[in-house]
């Protein structure tokens, strides 16, 4: 007597029976069912706050001093740190100091291969600096480029136009040198106010 394989019997009684149509019900109930919970858990997460809530002026510089931006990203124009390749008062303190608990992205605007070397030596002793988190671009537009990519907790610019633009998809902009016209931007005079 020869005997059926059990799939084949298996296969064969469901066919007979209702229960390859029960098996099609659930799968599509449990498909269905994953589906609105995922939809409404992307929902939720569009609704959420961000993480870190924009606030300006005096309270932000309350928050860094009291290092609430420990161990996060921060990107810096370069033209905030120096004027004529040299550097501005307390600016190499305050880059050695902002290195040292924070993750420091350089952003430093040149137009030849003279200057990028200028810069490299310019910032060779601050050893907390990392030569790939200092980055090179020769448009104003690759200061954009990079802040959007990186996504840094804090960007400091001296670029009015590119703040305004920057505040609206980063979280906490300071604009050094010139006062802020937008209320999502922090100004300050000089980098050092960061430190003290």
């Amino acid at each position: 007597m020869h005997r059926k394989p059990l799939f084949e019997t298996i296969w064969n009684e469901m066919l007979d029976s209702n229960a390859l149509m029960a098996i099609t019900v659930f799968v599509g109930a449990v498909s269905f069912y994953m589906f609105l919970t995922r939809n409404d858990h992307q929902d939720r997460r569009r609704e959420s706050p961000p993480p870190t809530p924009k606030k300006h002026g005096a309270s932000f510089l309350r928050r860094i001093h009291l290092g609430e931006f420990s161990g996060r990203k921060i990107c810096i124009s370069w033209e905030t740190l120096v004027e004529k390749h040299e550097w501005r008062d307390c600016a190499k303190e305050t880059l050695l100091a902002l290195s040292s608990n924070m993750v420091v992205y350089l952003m430093c605007h040149i137009s030849n291969a003279n200057e990028k070397g200028k810069v490299l030596s310019m910032v060779k002793d601050i050893p907390q600096l990392a030569r790939h988190n200092i980055l090179f671009c020769e448009t104003e537009k690759g200061y954009e480029a990079f802040s959007r990519q990186i996504k840094p907790a804090i960007l400091v610019t001296h670029d009015s136009a590119q703040a305004e633009f920057l505040s609206l998809v980063l979280p906490n902009v300071v604009l050094v040198g010139s006062s802020a016209t937008g209320s999502a931007m922090t100004s300050i005079s000089s980098l050092s106010e960061l430190l003290f």
